[in-house]
């Protein structure tokens, strides 16, 4: 398959990324060894905006990464969709459904291609599992993604199940992390083909 990686860590003193640059290292090592063909973003760089729109048509799968900054991807990596993807209608999207007849948001073009969001976050898992979830209620971490996810399914992407990781800074346990996200990747690539995973999103 050909994989996108979009490493959407933005440099803070406080977040210098050690932890979302050493996933995006394991995912590259991970789909190496399966002989799958691997392009690179990192939006704290330069890039070319004709050059990703190119890199997205080519990917069968793309997997996002960032850390939970206010509750949200990073600043950098919604200004890449906000430049990469309001630029190409025509070719990410026709137009927003309601155009042609259908509902909104159901005009995109790329309906052959998955992506799966990795994310890292200070709160702990309890926050959102535990009795006492003050800030999220009821809600599951991928719950607060709504809008992330609405702009994939603007394009016509279909989801993979998402990946977190909590407590990361009181308790950054490297080798436990490594291991929930290769099995994470075990289960939702290499387990399933890609018509068998359009069976199960």
């Amino acid at each position: 398959m050909n994989i996108l990686l979009v490493n959407g860590h933005e440099f803070w003193e406080s977040s210098p990324g050690k932890l979302n640059n050493t996933l995006v290292s394991e995912a590259q090592e991970w789909f190496a060894r399966g002989n799958h063909d691997i392009k690179l973003t990192i939006v704290d760089q330069d890039y070319d905006l004709e050059e990703e729109v190119q890199k997205i048509l080519w990917a069968d799968v793309i997997l996002y990464f960032s850390p939970v900054y206010w509750m949200s991807i990073t600043s950098k990596l919604k200004y890449y969709f906000d430049h990469v993807y309001s630029q190409n209608k025509g070719r990410l999207y026709k137009d927003d459904g309601c155009e042609s007849g259908g509902q909104y948001g159901s005009g995109g073009l790329l309906q052959d291609k998955r992506y799966m969001l990795v994310t890292t976050w200070n709160a702990p898992f309890e926050a959102f599992s535990g009795p006492n979830r003050f800030l999220f209620g009821r809600k599951k971490a991928d719950d607060v993604f709504l809008n992330f996810h609405a702009m994939q399914k603007f394009i016509g992407m279909q989801k993979l199940d998402s990946f977190s990781l909590h407590d990361v800074k009181r308790n950054p346990n490297l080798k436990q992390f490594l291991i929930d996200f290769k099995y994470h990747l075990e289960i939702n690539i290499r387990d399933h083909n890609i018509s068998e995973i359009a069976s199960l999103i």
